[in-house]
């Protein structure tokens, strides 16, 4: 109860009392002011129905009392007491007592005061837990639903009580604790890496047994946060259908309520994994619900078009098209296009799917897209309708202003190689091989002859697929180019026998006429799959074909010879061919030429032979000197130079050898890769399997050779000044230092005598290189 000053009730007098029962009671926070100041405005009110005898007895009690001032600034003692609950009177020390006592009557005040800071320090420490899984507008969202739940319902719990799971599962909850931890701070900054996803997937599933004993457990706000990982759709996230089908069978059995758009999406997670019926049932069972809500009106009904048209129920399909086209939502007229595609892929059929497709386009009028003409006439091609095909191209190519319906015979404009190549160039650009292979048959129905570039374009892409039945299709047009040409040349030279008025036309299945392109096409390809007897069968039908041939050609039938293992005659074949049709030699052409060199053929060289292969090696070098013309603009391929240097050094040709390098050098600007200094500090040219051998010692010396040598060139260059002290060595000043001591190494390998000039001056007369290489200088 609250205090009160001793004596005050029961013993003023009454005058005194009627007076104090006429002021207004204080206010609260006036009660701690002194009892003085509370009554001096008694002390002086005399009341004019007080008589002065009543009037001298009440000062005479107010001054027995200590309540009467005898002068202004004469100091009062106020004294306090607190009654207890059991009537018993406790004396208080000073006012600040009293005003504690009147504001805590029962002393709690401390206790409750350090118990709300406790609350309010594990609140901060909870909220900072929130923002860094959730984010702040997670944060915010999940204080919006905690103060409009029920007091009565369990808090959100952002991680899983590891405590209240069996010992042997508890390691399963708190990697997953831990994994949720790392992806909730991440997945509110942006899509979270294909890593991350695996990783909570992964360590989700292992805790499914666990969990599945007490799914009660797991909180709504756990599954949410699930569900936004696993189920979200992005390319980081390519087993999203899985996941969410596990996820909602798990969520169903933890007895979570599904939002529609969830249901939706299990429902399509169903079906995609397999259980198709399942799907379609469940699909059925919420025609009621889900079917009649506005917010999910269309996305149902979508999918149920998408499910039946996949599973090829046309009534149903049908209906729901007509459900979507009559109803009063907003829809897309895309969601046509699956069922255009089922129309399509029956010819009875087909006549439907085209005229859906006009009302697409009328629905979509000018917001439809090239992606949309595309897809549709894929799904026309794709089932051989490519009549319904052409008409939906020419209709994308003319905006609309070209209708072939009912035409017998097509426009001038239309009818034309150049119109149907576009179409073919985009199928091609686009993959789709078998739709232009349908689409030239019916420019052949048509009377149009298609242009041999296009037709070549898609017998390269036939070829470089790789399949059997696309390389089989590419040799059947290819060829069938070829008879062509091979007909045309036999009218051509019949008619210069007939009179000037006959006229012969060409015959058979209206392909164009092979050409360059086309043979080559055919022989890169059996050059690549090593198929010798179709190469010589081809280059056959080219003598005859009375065409020019180029280096590229050339070079695909010398390759051939190569890998058929008839190399000796290839540098005579590329004699014979050269001087025939005057080719140039191009890079490749000297590959394998150095290729089919018997040092690089063979395993051993007979002794006898060697002098005379050494003459022809060196022959072939004074041959691709003459043509250096030819890399001055793309400069010569190290594969080409590898062969070049380890040919020499093969035949152990130290002169030829080392003039060949500074050739490269100087004529052909070859600039040398490491590796090859390796190799020929080493002598092989594989580098692996000589470093497990028990040649791996001289490996690893020739390693610390060239090190230490870099090294030193460093060292000399800080020291005169070139380089600074904490400078790295530039790489063009590393590369020509490299250079320099592969060609100081090959010169060092050479006994330096009496006649080591004239064995130098001799080797470059037949390298053909007299007068264009420096002259042999001392080795370092």
């Amino acid at each position: 109860m609250p205090p009160r000053t001793l004596l005050v009730e029961n013993f003023i007098c009454r005058s005194c009392l009627s007076t104090l029962r006429k002021q207004a009671p204080a206010a609260q926070w006036a009660l701690r002011r002194s009892l003085s100041q509370a009554t001096q405005p008694l002390a002086s009110e005399s009341p004019s129905h007080v008589s002065r005898d009543q009037e001298l007895e009440r000062q005479k009690t107010l001054e027995t009392l200590g309540l009467l001032k005898g002068r202004k600034n004469e100091a009062v003692s106020v004294n306090y007491f607190e009654q207890g609950k059991g009537g018993k009177l406790r004396r208080l020390r000073d006012e600040d007592e009293f005003g504690q006592r009147l504001m805590d009557p029962d002393g709690e005040m401390e206790t409750r005061l350090k118990e709300m800071e406790q609350e309010l320090e594990q609140a901060t420490q909870f909220t900072k837990i929130v923002e860094e899984i959730w984010g702040k507008h997670g944060a915010e969202k999940l204080r919006k639903r905690v103060a409009s739940q029920d007091e009565s319902l369990p808090k959100p719990a952002l991680l899983l009580h590891e405590e209240d799971w069996p010992p042997q599962g508890r390691i399963y909850i708190v990697q997953l604790n831990n994994m949720i931890r790392t992806v909730g701070r991440k997945v509110h900054s942006g899509v979270l890496a294909p890593k991350r996803i695996s990783s909570l997937w992964k360590y989700y599933s292992a805790a499914r047994i666990t969990l599945s004993k007490r799914w009660e457990s797991v909180h709504a706000d756990i599954w949410d946060l699930l569900w936004q990982i696993l189920a979200a759709d992005h390319e980081n996230n390519p087993n999203r259908m899985s996941h969410i089908y596990t996820l909602a069978k798990d969520m169903q059995k933890a007895g979570i309520s599904l939002r529609g758009d969830q249901r939706l999406l299990a429902i399509e997670a169903t079906f995609i994994n397999g259980f198709r019926e399942e799907a379609i049932t469940t699909h059925k069972k919420l025609v009621t619900t889900l079917g009649a809500a506005p917010e999910t009106f269309v996305e149902f009904w979508q999918l149920g078009l998408r499910m039946y048209c996949l599973v090829g129920d046309m009534a149903r399909a049908e209906r729901v098209v007509n459900t979507l086209l009559g109803s009063p939502h907003e829809t897309d007229a895309r969601f046509l296009i699956p069922f255009i595609r089922m129309c399509a892929e029956n010819p009875a059929t087909a006549e439907k799917g085209f005229e859906l497709y006009q009302r697409l386009r009328s629905a979509l009028g000018d917001s439809i897209t090239i992606e949309d003409y595309d897809q549709v006439i894929s799904y026309f091609l794709a089932s051989s309708q490519t009549e319904f095909a052409f008409y939906i191209f020419v209709e994308m190519m003319t905006s609309k202003t070209v209708d072939l319906r009912g035409t017998h015979k097509l426009p001038a404009s239309v009818a034309s190689p150049f119109f149907y190549g576009k179409w073919l160039r985009r199928l091609i650009a686009a993959g789709d091989l078998q739709g232009a292979y349908n689409v030239l048959l019916h420019m052949k129905s048509r009377g149009v002859m298609p242009q041999a570039i296009v037709v070549n374009g898609l017998i390269g892409a036939w070829l470089r697929s790789g399949t059997a039945d696309n390389i089989q299709k590419a040799e059947e047009v290819a060829w069938a180019m070829i008879n062509a040409r091979m007909q045309f040349l036999g009218i051509r030279k019949d008619m210069q026998n007939l009179a000037a008025f006959v006229r012969l036309r060409q015959y058979g299945e209206g392909w164009p006429r092979a050409n360059l392109e086309t043979f080559s096409l055919l022989a890169e390809n059996y050059r690549n799959r090593g198929i010798h007897n179709k190469m010589e069968e081809l280059w056959t039908a080219f003598r005859q074909a009375e065409i020019a041939p180029d280096s590229f050609i050339l070079n695909q039938l010398l390759f051939s010879y190569l890998q058929d293992g008839q190399g000796k005659h290839v540098a005579a074949l590329s004699r014979d061919l050269a001087n025939q049709y005057q080719v140039e030699p191009d890079s490749w052409t000297f590959l394998v030429l150095w290729q089919a060199l018997p040092v690089n053929r063979l395993v051993q060289i007979p002794p006898g032979q060697l002098l005379e292969e050494i003459s022809r090696t060196r022959s072939l070098f004074a041959e691709m000197v003459k043509s250096a013309h030819i890399f001055a603009t793309s400069g010569i391929d190290a594969q080409l130079a590898r062969y070049v240097l380890h040919s020499f050094r093969k035949l152990d040709d130290k002169h030829g050898l080392l003039l060949a390098y500074r050739a490269l050098r100087q004529i052909f600007k070859f600039k040398t890769p490491d590796i090859i200094v390796l190799e020929l500090h080493v002598g092989s040219m594989d580098l692996e399997r000589t470093g497990k051998g028990r040649s791996g010692n001289r490996l690893m010396h020739a390693g610390k050779q060239i090190e230490g040598y870099m090294k030193q060139r460093h060292q000399e260059l800080i020291a005169s000044g070139q380089l600074g002290a904490a400078d790295n060595m530039p790489d063009d000043v590393k590369q020509k230092e490299l250079e320099d001591f592969l060609e100081a190494l090959l010169q060092s390998r050479i006994t330096e005598n009496e006649s080591t000039g004239q064995l130098l001056a001799q080797a470059a007369i037949e390298m053909g290189l007299h007068g264009e290489v420096t002259s042999f200088e001392p080795s370092f």
